[in-house]
């Protein structure tokens, strides 16, 4: 999904910026995914003003915990899946979606996050 995205981005004329953990992945997918991609700092102010939250479910408290208040006034989407590991069903609560989960642990100033 990430890579559809980015490469839809990059083609209406704006910048697609990949920020990862590893400086390294984060360059190679930004080389491979979409023309004209920069990449950032990881836990740094991403540069655009809509986030795609594309890593593992299980994943997505930790990571935007890592960037915090760098995330407000972004607008975040999410499209993670939560998914057991072994496909067995939704790890979410009863009643919830893996965006609302989410939602939770982002700050108070992330657009739609509260």
């Amino acid at each position: 999904m990430a890579t559809a995205i980015a490469g839809r981005v990059a083609k209406a004329g704006h910048t697609v910026e990949v920020i990862g953990r590893d400086t390294g992945k984060a360059q190679a997918l930004a080389d491979k995914r979409a023309s004209g991609a920069i990449t950032g700092t990881y836990g740094a102010a991403p540069a655009g003003d809509i986030v795609i939250l594309a890593v593992p479910y299980a994943s997505a408290a930790a990571a935007t915990a890592d960037f915090g208040d760098a995330l407000d006034d972004k607008m975040i989407i999410d499209i993670t899946n939560p998914v057991a590991p072994d496909l067995s069903g939704l790890v979410t609560p009863h009643g919830s979606s893996g965006a609302q989960e989410t939602a939770k642990a982002l700050p108070a100033g992330v657009a739609g996050s509260h």
